[in-house]
């Protein structure tokens, strides 16, 4: 399901997944439905993306090509729509209670807007048919355990491989949060345009020559 929402002037269609975000509580069955609703929305939401940002940018929608240096005009329009709003009382109270024996440093004051979240995900899905498209060896998956897994259930990215352990590593890459990991560098305003592509580029070098 897709809404309309309006945030300081940002308009933007939002995709409302059907069976929540609650990864850690969702059953097999329920992991494998949400997980194929992704795969089924990535078209149409990359899509979307493209034409959004080109449109408010004013440039081609074929800058976004689903090449590496896309990243970089995609994440200079992120940088100028996200929206970072205060933190509710009643979350903040919430915090408090989880963390406050660890000090006002783990107490977040702000917060990205529920908007901003949304647009998140969508460059994850972006972010994740870079590789897909590009590298034959990586895919779209998910897995159902451990269930104490901070991943688990979630739509990522297999088929990393980290030579730099015996044997070898092989990590796994959740597109949306990596994208929200850059977006937190709004916090303390260290964001820079190529954040987005640095990210890509570091985990590039997991990437296995295809054959």
């Amino acid at each position: 399901m897709s809404k309309e929402r309006f945030e300081r002037g940002i308009k933007y269609d939002i995709l409302v997944p059907p069976l929540g975000l609650d990864f850690h509580n969702m059953t097999p069955k329920q992991a494998e439905e949400s997980f194929g609703w992704h795969i089924q929305k990535i078209p149409e939401r990359v899509e979307y993306l493209r034409n959004r940002c080109s449109k408010d940018l004013a440039v081609s929608a074929n800058d976004f090509d689903f090449s590496p240096k896309s990243l970089v005009i995609l994440w200079r329009w992120f940088l100028e729509s996200a929206c970072i709003v205060k933190t509710t009382k009643d979350e903040l109270k919430q915090m408090r209670e989880n963390f406050g024996q660890f000090g006002e440093s783990f107490i977040n004051k702000e917060k990205l807007s529920v908007v901003t979240e949304y647009i998140i995900r969508d460059i994850g899905m972006y972010l994740g048919e870079i590789y897909v498209r590009n590298y034959q060896s990586i895919r779209w998956s998910f897995y159902i355990k451990p269930k104490r897994d901070f991943f688990v259930n979630r739509p990522l990215l297999t088929g990393f491989i980290d030579k730099n352990y015996n044997p070898p590593f092989k990590p796994t890459f959740e597109p949306a949060h990596m994208v929200g990991v850059q977006a937190a560098n709004l916090f303390d305003k260290t964001q820079k345009e190529t954040d987005l592509y640095n990210i890509f580029m570091k985990w590039l070098e997991y990437v296995p020559l295809d054959k």
